[in-house]
């Protein structure tokens, strides 16, 4: 009886937390008609209706999880570039084994089509969730805010079935309880990490949240610690596994697609992402922008929410190698944070610039131009960021520097 009352009072709790989170400000005049918005969904829907038309390469991500799950039970090798199962066209796998021996398992308990049906089921709860809850549960008066950064989704971020779909709306679902059991949200991200060490990034939201900086520094420890044993312990201990890993890996992420984040801005720039310089920049890159991020936050105030909101904005530019799965919680948080500072005289034009990427982003999703537009908007929201907490920094000084000169 405990339990279920138990059970009982958490759903509530989520039901009200789901309301705060769609709770929205009082009513303003739309900068954008919603009818308008939705031409910025074109590129996703386009894409999707020309894959489902066009292409047989299908869940390639899936297949590439289910395949190497068979080849553990085959005992043979999981890394390969041209990785193959009878009937998958598989894309390489790229994750630790531990995936591939939990597909192992649940291919030997429910069969590969059994396996599959599971996978879709959830895959789709999570595609649904990232796309529904940041245009009906974001703080934004009305969807027509949410709605340019569609543009940022193209066909592959649901047809491909990557598994980075489920794992963000995993940790976007622990998120809805944040204030009251944070640690839950921890967990989903150490979880999330297992499989891709980049989903530390979501610790962003730890950060900003209003929790006390005792408990946000210990969080984000132990969360990076448990997040990063699993690839640190492969990485020393699996000999020449570890090694074939690595290398498939680092072609993938450097060579063939660095995506649209830092890696990807350093391949425009004819740098290569793997050299020591991209690797120590990035570390600088994201404590600048972490520390912007935060500075931010603070300086405006925000609720509880727009924090939330605000640092999934900042885990996603945060992402390194920053693909079109990554992307969809990009979009809430700088709405946000360009609103704020627009009201607060930080950077008036502020909301026209986030609108102005967007529609790059779209122009290029709708030619053959997307893999130069889309690293370049990602790059202006990174660099829109870092001049607000510039400008910030300057006003914070500024009275105290002209209080020593006088």
């Amino acid at each position: 009886m405990n339990g279920k009352t138990n059970a009982a009072h958490y759903l509530l709790h989520l039901q009200n937390t789901m309301l705060k989170f769609g709770s929205r400000p009082s009513p303003q005049r739309p900068a954008l008609p919603v009818s308008a918005g939705w031409l910025f969904a074109l590129p996703p829907v386009l894409g999707l209706i020309a894959k489902l038309h066009h292409s047989k390469l299908w869940f390639g991500d899936y297949q590439a999880v289910a395949c190497a799950g068979q080849k553990m039970l085959a005992g043979a090798p999981i890394y390969a570039r041209n990785l193959s199962c009878s009937g998958m066209h598989a894309s390489s796998f790229v994750y630790l084994p531990a995936v591939a021996r939990l597909a192992a398992f649940l291919q030997s308990l429910c069969g590969e089509h059994g396996f599959f049906v599971i996978y879709l089921l959830v895959y789709l709860m999570a595609a649904a969730a990232l796309t529904v809850m940041p245009l009906r549960l974001s703080p934004l008066p009305g969807t027509r805010g949410q709605l340019p950064f569609l543009s940022f989704l193209s066909g592959s971020a649901f047809m491909w079935g990557n598994i980075a779909v489920i794992l963000h709306g995993a940790v976007l679902l622990a998120a809805l309880s944040l204030e009251s059991l944070p640690w839950l949200f921890v967990a989903a991200v150490v979880i999330a990490a297992w499989v891709k060490p980049v989903f530390l990034t979501y610790l962003a939201v730890i950060l900003l949240a209003q929790l006390t900086w005792r408990r946000r520094l210990i969080m984000i420890a132990v969360a990076i610690v448990c997040g990063l044993a699993p690839m640190l312990i492969f990485s020393l201990s699996g000999g020449e596994l570890a090694r074939q890993w690595y290398t498939l890996l680092s072609h993938f992420v450097y060579d063939q697609t660095p995506g649209a984040g830092w890696f990807g801005w350093f391949q425009m720039a004819g740098l290569s992402p793997s050299s020591m310089t991209a690797k120590a920049g990035y570390l600088i890159y994201a404590a600048l922008l972490s520390a912007g991020g935060l500075a931010l936050a603070e300086a405006l105030k925000l609720t509880r929410h727009e924090r939330l909101w605000f640092g999934f904005s900042l885990a996603v530019l945060l992402i390194p190698r920053l693909m079109s799965q990554d992307m969809f919680l990009l979009g809430p948080g700088l709405i946000i944070i360009a609103g704020r500072a627009a009201s607060a005289g930080l950077t008036p034009r502020g909301p026209a610039i986030i609108l102005g990427l967007c529609v790059l982003c779209l122009i290029g999703g709708l030619t053959t131009v997307a893999g130069i537009t889309t690293p370049l908007a990602v790059l202006g929201f990174a660099l829109y960021l870092l001049w607000a907490s510039a400008r910030l920094a300057l006003r914070t000084f500024k009275p105290v520097s002209d209080g020593l000169a006088a």
